[in-house]
Parts: structure tokens; sequence; C-alpha cells
């Protein structure tokens, strides 16, 4: 029944604030304004084709090309208690960290139109792609600068529950901030959850059509850098109860930018000891080293500063293991990996760069009275280092 009022709340609230987008539009009925929220609804009757297919690519072509930059932070899913038991919350993660890019565009009634693509360790600590569009109205807060948000997304997502099978996934939105930074809650009806991502924007069309110059801070084509930091792990497939120990971390890496503003990163990460307790006493123990490739989209969030998402491939092996007799876990594996972060250029040659790199190992695990099942850390790395770029 709970479920039931809460999509009934968020879709009315849709069609409402659809409707009044276009209030000022007499005689326009809700489905039109619908429609008019929509990418082709950028293109004025004047400019437009007579097809809705092509006003919709040329609308958002206009909200990639001369959209604001933002960087996107999934940070936190709830799986509320009516929808789910208290052993099976337990065993759905929480923590959706992961990055993404998009690209915003306020019209001129003063909504906000988003283009984005983004990736994220879903409820079972699986990689989740996900990537489409977003409309939301906006409502200032007094003489803040604060502003009300709510609107809709229409997105494309796939998971591995779904055998990777891509879906249609249209959800509400709603959010709070300013132009420059926003936090966005939606529903996902087929999930029963509620999740919540950040969006950091900058006003970065002049500079990304503009070649970096010699003495440019950021012209330089090669990173190399080495830092240190902080693993968090969270022990998802033993055997309950038990629980798993994050460590410090420390860092390396090669980053080549092909272009101003993509660039293909080789980075190594190597854990301190991670400890794994069940049934209240240590089982056992071991080191995660990690090397990942990523291609990063990187753009100007101001003079000496620039933020990043990417996405790749990596080699995750857990080595120096030592468990209790019994108990015992594979090696290695290659999985997904997600980062984002910036870099702040101290000099042309002297940077400071760090983020957050996310992988999504599992390892087939073995203990006396369980012969086969799935230990599942999903390590965070949270980095900073000092580079040296050439």
């Amino acid at each position: 029944m709970k479920n039931k009022i809460i999509r009934t709340i968020f879709w009315a609230g849709l069609i409402a604030i659809a409707s009044s987008a276009s209030a000022e539009d007499s005689g326009r009925s809700v489905w039109e304004a619908i429609v008019d929220t929509l990418p082709a609804g950028m293109v004025s009757e004047e400019n437009s084709s007579g097809s809705y297919l092509s006003d919709t690519w040329v609308g958002m072509k206009t909200i990639i090309s001369e959209g604001s930059s933002g960087l996107l932070l999934p940070a936190y899913t709830i799986h509320p208690g009516y929808a789910y038991k208290t052993e099976k919350r337990h065993n759905e993660n929480g923590y959706t960290w992961g990055g993404g890019i998009s690209r915003n565009f306020i019209d001129s009634r003063g909504n906000r139109r988003i283009m984005y693509a983004m990736a994220f360790s879903d409820s079972h600590n699986n990689f989740e792609p996900f990537m489409g569009y977003g409309w939301l109205s906006r409502w200032r807060l007094g003489s803040t600068p604060f502003y009300a948000e709510a609107g809709y997304t229409i997105g494309l997502t796939a998971r591995g529950d779904y055998k990777w099978i891509p879906f249609p996934a249209p959800l509400p939105l709603l959010g709070v901030g300013t132009d420059n930074f926003s936090i966005y809650g939606t529903y996902v009806p087929f999930s029963d959850i509620f999740f919540f991502f950040a969006n950091m924007t900058f006003d970065d069309r002049k500079s990304r059509h503009m070649p970096d110059t010699p003495k440019s801070l950021f012209s330089n084509k090669v990173l190399i850098y080495a830092g240190g930091g902080w693993q968090k792990t969270t022990l998802k497939g033993m055997p309950k109860p038990s629980s798993i120990s994050s460590d410090g971390a420390y860092s390396a890496g090669l980053r080549y930018f092909v272009t101003p503003d993509w660039a293909l990163d080789f980075s190594v990460n190597r854990s301190g000891t991670h400890s794994i307790h069940a049934n209240g006493s240590k089982v056992g123990s071991y080191k995660l080293t990690s090397y990942s490739l990523a291609v990063q989209y990187h753009f100007r969030a101001a003079e000496r500063v620039k933020l990043y998402a990417g996405v790749g491939a990596g080699y995750f092996r857990s080595d120096q293991q030592d468990f209790k007799e019994g108990w015992g876990a594979k090696k290695d594996i290659f999985t997904p990996v997600i980062q984002a972060g910036g870099t702040v250029a101290v000099t042309r040659n002297l940077h400071v760069t760090g983020g957050m790199d996310l992988g999504f190992p599992r390892y087939k695990a073995h203990s006396p009275t369980d012969d086969s099942f799935s230990m599942r850390p999903s390590p965070v790395t949270f980095k900073l280092a000092l580079g040296l770029a050439f």
C-alpha cells in the first residue's frame, strides 16, 4: 500500500510540474506540456525540421555542445524497511559509490535539461551503467542562491541480475542546490529503493573549445603520480555474522592525455592488511593489489582545477593470504573499474591529483561449514597523489 502511495505522489507531482512548466502558454494541454520538456522542445517552431526525431537529435546536441560540464557522484541508496526485511536490508549495499559526467543546460524558462552518463555499485555490489536525459523545473528559495528542483529522467541501464539486457528506466527526480552544486534523489519502483547522487557543474563552455597554449597549466600530455590514501571495504557474500577491516593504501600511475579532455590512465593501488572476522573471531587476512586501465574525461572547473570521471578494467589480486584451516579464497580476478576525482595544477609541471577508484572483485571462497561462496569486498580506494607533468 505504501509503495503505491509513493508512486502516485511522484508521478502525480511530475504531471503537475510539467503542466506548470508551460503555464504561460495558454491553451496547451498537459500532454503538450510534457512533450515540450523533452529534447525536441528546445527547438523553436521556426527552426523545426518537421521531424520529431530530427528535432530530438538537435535538442540533445544543443545540450551537449552548449551546456556546462558536471561531475556526477552517486553516493547512497535507501532500502526502505516496509519493502526489505531486516536480514535482507543487511545484505543490500547502501553506499552506491560511482562517478559520471553530465552536461547541464538552463533553458529560456529557467528549467534545467541534462544529458548524462554514469556508473556505480548497485544494491548487490555489482557494476551498473546508467545514461540518459533529464528535465527539472526550478524554483528559487527566497533570495538565497538555492533552488528546489523537480522533474524526471529517461534513462537506459543494464544490470547483472537481469543478464545485462539494456532496458529503459523513466524515473522521477527531486533535488535542491545552487547553479553549481545539486543533490538529487529518485524513487526506483522496480527495485523499491531511493537513490541519491550529487551533480557538481561548472561553466566550461568557452575553455573546452579553446586549445591549451604551450604555457597553459594543463598543456602537458603526460602526468606521472604517486601517493597514498585509504581503502574502504564492505564485505558481502561471507557467512553471517562476518566483517572485514579497511586499511591504508598507496598508489602510483601514469596518465596520458590524447586530447586536452580525454586521457588514458594506468594506475596501481596497493592496500594494507585487511582482516576478516567471522563468528566473533579472526579467520584470515590479505592485502589487495590492483592494476587498472581507464578512459577518463577531464573538464575545467577553475583556472588551476580540472575534474574527471573514468571507466575501465582492472586486475585485482588478493595476495599474502593468511587463512585459518578450512578457510580460503581465490587470489585474482578481472573486474570493471569506476573513477572520479580532480587535479590541481600547482605549477605547469607540478600537479596534485586525487579521487576515488572503485572495483568489483568477486573471489570464490570456502569455509569449514560452506563449500563455496562469493567473497565480495568491493574496495573503494580514496587517494591523493603528487604528480610530475611533462
